[in-house]
């Protein structure tokens, strides 16, 4: 009887094993599969989308982009850009010698070392040619097949093939709703960019960032509660040509999806930024809060004593 019940306990936990090793390889089976719709291309947690056939102007492909869940796309390491320069030589030579618009563009008129991603991201990865960029009249920044995919600048109402970029996940980086924000703005600022409304909350430990021009909201998860979600077009407004919200509705930012952090309050300051802020940088391996600005400039900050639920995160 006994040796009976012991073979019993075997086969159970054999049964057992069986079924967990099953179970993972399913589970894994099922995270292989989740790939980009076509025509999107995947690489790891990102999709890209090559506009092959379709040239256009700057602003028409970023505006291309956006209608379909997207941005023109920021390339942020060498690992994107291996994938994107390994996808167009795929398409086969004729593609191989033209240029493509990408998500970078110069913000500052006067500065032609000024640039920053549509996107939002502080990412520094770039791989300019090496007189370039060389004018403030080519403000627009395209990857030139010509030139071994190194990046130039160029004239935004020229036309050109243009790359997309948006997040594999459903939910994605940025969304638009309708209703009321919070009861106080964090940050007012004229002109502030998407990019230093990121930075800005990111630095004061909030998931995510919501923009409305001159207005940063630094928000949790239950500030979204009483708002509605909207169509991504909805949210047609213009933060420093950074696609933000309105007064009837406001662009929500997951900084979950903005991994890249600046080195350094000089490198925040070439982005754009002016507000005296607590931010979180990164050298090597070591990420640090860094205090930066002195205080010059039109901004307001909120006494985060007086909104004590605004801290709630």
């Amino acid at each position: 009887m006994f040796k009976e019940y012991i073979g019993q306990d075997r086969l159970l936990k054999k049964k057992i094993f069986i079924f967990i090793i099953i179970f993972i390889a399913v589970e894994l089976t099922d995270c292989e599969k989740k790939t980009c719709e076509k025509p999107w291309r995947t690489f790891r947690s990102v999709c890209f989308m090559f506009s092959d056939t379709n040239t256009q102007k700057y602003d028409e492909a970023q505006a291309f982009c956006y209608r379909q869940g997207g941005f023109l796309a920021s390339i942020r390491n060498s690992g994107e850009h291996g994938f994107v320069i390994k996808t167009i030589q795929g398409m086969g030579s004729s593609y191989q010698r033209v240029r493509w618009f990408i998500g970078l563009y110069q913000y500052d008129s006067k500065d032609n070392k000024a640039y920053r991603w549509l996107d939002g991201s502080v990412s520094g990865f770039r791989n300019w040619m090496t007189s370039q960029p060389n004018s403030i009249y080519e403000r627009c920044a395209m990857l030139d097949g010509s030139n071994g995919f190194k990046w130039r600048d160029e004239v935004c109402n020229n036309r050109a093939l243009f790359i997309c970029r948006k997040d594999l996940d459903d939910s994605g980086s940025m969304n638009c709703f309708k209703g009321k924000p919070p009861p106080a703005s964090i940050l007012k600022k004229i002109g502030i960019s998407v990019t230093e409304c990121l930075e800005h909350c990111r630095g004061l430990g909030f998931p995510l960032a919501g923009l409305i021009p001159g207005n940063c909201f630094c928000l949790g998860k239950e500030n979204l509660a009483n708002m509605k979600a909207a169509s991504r077009l909805q949210c047609d407004g213009n933060c420093g040509n950074q696609h933000c919200g309105n007064k009837d509705f406001i662009t929500i930012y997951n900084l979950t999806y903005y991994k890249d952090t600046a080195e350094s309050c000089e490198d925040l300051s070439q982005l754009g930024f002016s507000s005296p802020s607590t931010y979180v940088t990164k050298v090597g391996d070591e990420e640090k809060l860094m205090n930066c600005f002195s205080g010059d400039g039109d901004y307001l900050l909120f006494n985060f004593e007086h909104f004590p639920g605004m801290l709630s995160c």
